[in-house]
C-alpha cells in the first residue's frame, strides 16, 4: 500500500508546474530559463514581492519546466552572492520550516559560451 502512495504522490510531484522541496531536501536545477519579479498574495492575504525563478529539472517523467517563488532578500543574496544567472545551472536545498525554512543554492554551473 504504501508502494502505491509512494507511487502515486511521486507522479503528483513530477506532474506539480511548482517546484517545492522538503526539509532537508535538494534537486538539480539544470538550467535556469528565467527570473522574473512578481507579487503575489502573502499569507495575511497583502500583496507580497516575490521572484519567479523558471527552472528546468529532471523529474520522474523526464525534463520539465517548473516555477520556484521566493520572496526573501536573504535567498536574492544567495542567488546573486553565488552567481547564479539565467542558463546556469546548480543545485537547490531546503533547510527549516515555515519561518524558519532557508534555501541555499550551491554547486553552480555557468552555462558554455556560445560560439
Amino acid at each position: 500500500m504504501s508502494d502505491l502512495l509512494g507511487s502515486f504522490i511521486d507522479k503528483k510531484k513530477a506532474e506539480s508546474n511548482f517546484l517545492s522541496l522538503k526539509d532537508g531536501e535538494s534537486i538539480v536545477i539544470l538550467k535556469l530559463k528565467s527570473i522574473k519579479p512578481n507579487i503575489k498574495p502573502g499569507y495575511d492575504g497583502q500583496p507580497k514581492d516575490v521572484l519567479d525563478f523558471v527552472c528546468e529539472v529532471d523529474t520522474s517523467l523526464g525534463v520539465r519546466e517548473k516555477l520556484f517563488q521566493n520572496g526573501t532578500q536573504r535567498f536574492a543574496k544567495e542567488v546573486q552572492d553565488k552567481g547564479v544567472t539565467v542558463g546556469c545551472g546548480f543545485t537547490l536545498s531546503r533547510s527549516g520550516e515555515q519561518a524558519k525554512t532557508r534555501y541555499t543554492v550551491s554547486n553552480v554551473v555557468q552555462p558554455a559560451p556560445s560560439a
